[in-house]
């Protein structure tokens, strides 16, 4: 019962773009709705980087982005 709730209340894991490195250790990243954070971690301008509460957890693919509506 506690690893269901543990898994309810994860965070999703967002595909991201670096727009700013700043000097504190952390990036602002935009994604593509527009969204803006600044999240703990490293990357380059132009990145794309998977976040995850308020964490860079890496680098993302360069893929095309496809909204289809349900």
């Amino acid at each position: 019962m506690l690893k269901q709730l543990q898994t309810a209340l994860v965070l999703p894991r967002m595909i991201m773009t670096v727009a700013a490195v700043n000097a504190d250790g952390t990036v602002t990243a935009s994604s593509a709705s527009g969204h803006t954070i600044r999240a703990i971690g490293s990357g380059t301008v132009g990145d794309h980087i998977y976040v995850q509460d308020g964490r860079v957890l890496g680098t993302a693919p360069d893929l095309p982005f496809v909204e289809i509506e349900v």
